[in-house]
């Protein structure tokens, strides 16, 4: 409710962060006010004090702010129990586990001085994570490392979109509510594959990218949604009549993600499109695509057309659920060491309509200019045969695709300079011992 009646101004700390406030500006009558926030026994922020009563200036509020935090500084509490605790804080660092079953990121993430901006912020965010199945923290230590990555930060875009998560049910991974409409998300990944004659290199050049992204990768993405398609949750009680959508992330091969998303959209409509040089110029041609065949393995495209996927509403698509993106993020809050630098290039959205090509771009995270959101790299397809379709204003602050089925016309809502791909080396005046180089720590 505070989202809706009022706007974030601006945010303070205090006595080493033990404490937070936040001015915020009524809506309605256009004055301000402010809360104070401390943790509580689970280790949460949550709202210790309030503004007495809203005055018509920041500089006002700040000052009543200055004077009401005071007693929280010198009160030598470092929790604020509120009485509603039932259990203790997720500590997801402290392993859980043998230091030979640790997955090699988790090691990264809980020891490596470079991550030290993401350590800190995944530890807050899991604080107040409620997990359905009790699992979660050793699954993400061990071999579930990547898929328990994608639900978390599933979990805190979803909180950073104003979407309301509802409690109660293990599957589907989120029930979410917007303004009283319900939908409900189940995350899956796609993982490397375990028969090693199976196995492919990374390929070394774009024609190597392109002859993986027309079958290989296609039958990657189709044995991951077909598998949670054989579900059929939406014979569930819970959600049978609401809209359902699969979300995917590509993890199967270091660096894919960088070069994967293509191979999902053909994979989903059946749709191929190549640019091609026609007459001195260059065009985007499309064809029909039937099936993905690859090695042994053969799969119809058009996911969307497979019996029973009229029951799944979109599919949610990102290629930036990593451990670099909460790094990057975890620096822009402020949470990480001053000596780490993050350079990141890459590819994004060019707005202008008649653009073919991506923009490249190369930026420091510590530029003044430099901005990043949980939503960039989201995209959300949506499925043109959906018996529940999804209302993009849900997810407004995404990338979406559509398809038309009387035209076959692609309609698109992206976001400006939407970041489609790219790599970010993170540098330090002080690595570990053993570290690994910059180069090998990178995303999509």
């Amino acid at each position: 409710m505070l989202r809706i009646s009022s706007s974030e101004i601006a945010w303070f700390e205090a006595a080493d962060r033990k404490l937070l406030a936040v001015i915020i500006q009524d809506r309605a009558d256009r004055d301000y006010g402010y809360v104070i926030l401390g943790r509580d026994a689970k280790k949460m922020f949550r709202a210790i004090g309030l503004c007495k009563e809203f005055v018509p200036t920041v500089d006002e509020a700040a000052a009543r702010l200055t004077a009401d935090i005071a007693e929280f500084v010198a009160d030598g509490q470092e929790l604020y129990p509120q009485g509603d605790e039932r259990r203790l804080p997720n500590e997801i660092l402290e392993p859980q586990v043998p230091e030979d079953k640790l997955h090699p990121y988790f090691v990264v993430l809980a020891r490596e001085p470079r991550f030290e901006a993401a350590r800190n912020l995944i530890k807050e965010i899991v604080y107040s994570y409620t997990d359905p199945d009790g699992h979660y923290i050793r699954e993400f230590q061990t071999q579930g490392f990547d898929a328990r990555l994608w639900e978390l930060y599933l979990y805190t875009y979803f909180h950073s979109a104003g979407l309301e998560l509802i409690r109660g049910r293990p599957s589907p991974d989120f029930h979410l509510s917007y303004f009283g409409e319900e939908c409900f998300v189940e995350a899956v990944t796609v993982n490397p594959t375990q028969n090693p004659a199976a196995q492919v290199r990374p390929p070394e050049d774009h024609g190597e990218v392109m002859a993986l992204t027309d079958d290989y990768l296609p039958i990657k993405f189709g044995s991951a949604l077909y598998s949670k398609l054989q579900k059929r949750y939406w014979e569930k009680d819970h959600v049978a009549g609401k809209p359902l959508i699969i979300a995917i992330h590509d993890f199967h091969m270091p660096g894919s993600m960088t070069w994967s998303r293509t191979a999902l959209s053909e994979y989903l409509y059946g749709i191929r499109t190549r640019l091609e040089q026609r007459d001195g110029r260059e065009v985007a041609v499309s064809e029909p695509i039937e099936r993905h065949v690859w090695q042994s393995k053969e799969i119809p495209s058009n996911f969307f057309e497979l019996p029973d996927a009229e029951n799944i509403s979109g599919v949610l698509f990102s290629n930036a659920a990593t451990i670099t993106k909460f790094n990057r993020m975890g620096k822009l809050a402020g949470l990480g060491s001053k000596e780490v630098v993050m350079l990141r290039h890459g590819f994004a959205f060019d707005p202008d309509p008649s653009a073919l090509r991506p923009l490249r771009f190369v930026k420091n995270v510590d530029d003044a200019d430099y901005e990043e959101s949980w939503s960039d790299s989201l995209m959300l397809y949506h499925n043109p045969r959906a018996k529940h379709p999804v209302d993009p204003e849900w997810f407004g602050d995404i990338s979406h695709m559509t398809y038309d089925l009387e035209s076959g016309e692609f309609r698109g809502i992206s976001r400006p300079f939407d970041v489609l791909a790219s790599t970010t080396i993170t540098l330090s005046s002080h690595p570990a011992p053993g570290a690994p180089p910059p180069d090998e720590i990178g995303e999509s």
